[in-house]
């Protein structure tokens, strides 16, 4: 349930107004501008589910796209889709190896028979770049081969650049 704020100079919302926060009921102070108050003082903000996103990614900013080829007799559509089911294994995978460098990927069809996973990755070298998006992409390859993709990995083609 959420808590009842009254507003200011509203005498008949505060006077009989109570909001329940961490399985205690907590009165409203007129004087408090419309802030819930205990016996310790000002009650802290929602701290019952802290935020645990990872951390934002820091460093100048890098694309690393892979040129991948499908196998023979397979549309990129449906390979595409195979990769779109990996998609939360994939950023899982590069969020433990990479860390903080890793920053997302998207895949898309480029042709006939060729797709293009672009990794935006953060790093502070041109070198850390490089290495990163040869560890993402390698990472990608391993997992692809483990899966029902139908790419053919005899011949990939990776690009660097820092955007």
């Amino acid at each position: 349930m959420a808590p009842v704020l009254a507003a200011r100079g509203d005498v008949s919302s505060w006077s009989h107004a109570a909001a329940r926060t961490g399985g205690r009921a907590h009165r409203l102070d007129p004087y408090a501008d419309g802030r819930l108050r205990d016996r310790s003082g000002i009650l802290p903000a929602w701290t019952e589910h802290p935020n645990t996103s990872p951390p934002e990614p820091t460093g100048p900013r890098y694309s690393a796209r892979v040129a991948l080829s499908c196998e023979r007799g397979h549309a990129p559509g449906e390979v595409l889709e195979a990769l779109q089911d990996l998609r939360s294994v994939i950023d899982d995978r590069l969020r433990v190896d990479l860390g903080g460098r890793y920053d997302r990927h998207s895949a898309q069809s480029a042709g006939t028979d060729k797709l293009i996973v672009t990794f935006v990755l953060r790093a502070a070298t041109h070198a850390d770049a490089i290495r990163s998006a040869g560890l993402a992409a390698g990472t990608l390859a391993e997992l692809v081969t483990d899966s029902t993709a139908a790419v053919d990995l005899s011949g990939v083609a990776l690009v660097v650049r820092a955007q």
